[in-house]
């Protein structure tokens, strides 16, 4: 495929907008085909799975998603699986688990807080949209790039490996950079309360 058909597809990607998420409680079977109907686009593969249940129970079992109320799911569970659905592409379960308890402590199920999950995944959803220009044309800008290397190569197929070789790399690099943020933030988000405790103990 060529990298513009890709840039293409990345441009129609398919999000979970937050007035397309059920506002009643739905058993384990209703949220993974609503998941998966609704990020088929984002399929690498046709018989790749968006979620499973066996997925919904390991997060279930590491803490990253609270107990169902007796076999169902929230609208606030239905976010928090969408959430984890694009960290972990990038981030281990540990570090998701860091991020997520503390919006889990603060916002889940909490009718007395300054905002609902719903209000909370809204703004994150605007503000994506609204850096989505910005990243498609950086990526744009870094395929031009990359298309002004490897210009003395003669043949046709050796010139287009190596200049696809050089977009992968810039991206990697970038990403790697970004994860190191995401991790060193996510650090300072949240600490375990044994790590507080010893903290506590060394200045006594």
């Amino acid at each position: 495929m060529d990298l513009r058909e890709l840039l293409d597809d990345l441009i129609n990607m398919d999000y979970i907008h937050p007035e397309d998420i059920p506002n009643i409680e739905l058993y384990m079977d209703q949220v993974t085909t609503f998941m998966d109907s609704q990020l088929e686009g984002c399929k690498r593969n046709p018989d790749d799975k968006i979620l499973t249940k066996t997925m919904i129970n390991n997060y279930s079992k590491n803490h990253l998603l609270p107990p169902s109320n007796k076999k169902k799911y929230s609208k606030d569970h239905l976010i928090l699986l969408i959430y984890i659905y694009y960290l972990k592409n990038f981030l281990s379960i540990s570090d998701i688990k860091n991020l997520l308890t503390p919006l889990i402590q603060m916002f889940y199920d909490k009718k007395d807080a300054d905002l609902e999950f719903t209000d909370i995944y809204t703004e994150l959803f605007s503000e994506e949209k609204r850096h989505y220009k910005t990243l498609i044309k950086d990526l744009i800008h870094t395929l031009n790039m990359s298309r002004e290397s490897f210009k003395e190569i003669k043949d046709a197929d050796e010139k287009e490996f190596l200049q696809n070789l050089a977009f992968i790399t810039t991206l990697s690099f970038d990403i790697y950079m970004k994860k190191q943020i995401i991790e060193g933030v996510i650090d300072s988000l949240y600490t375990p309360e044994e790590e507080k405790k010893d903290k506590k103990r060394k200045k006594k």
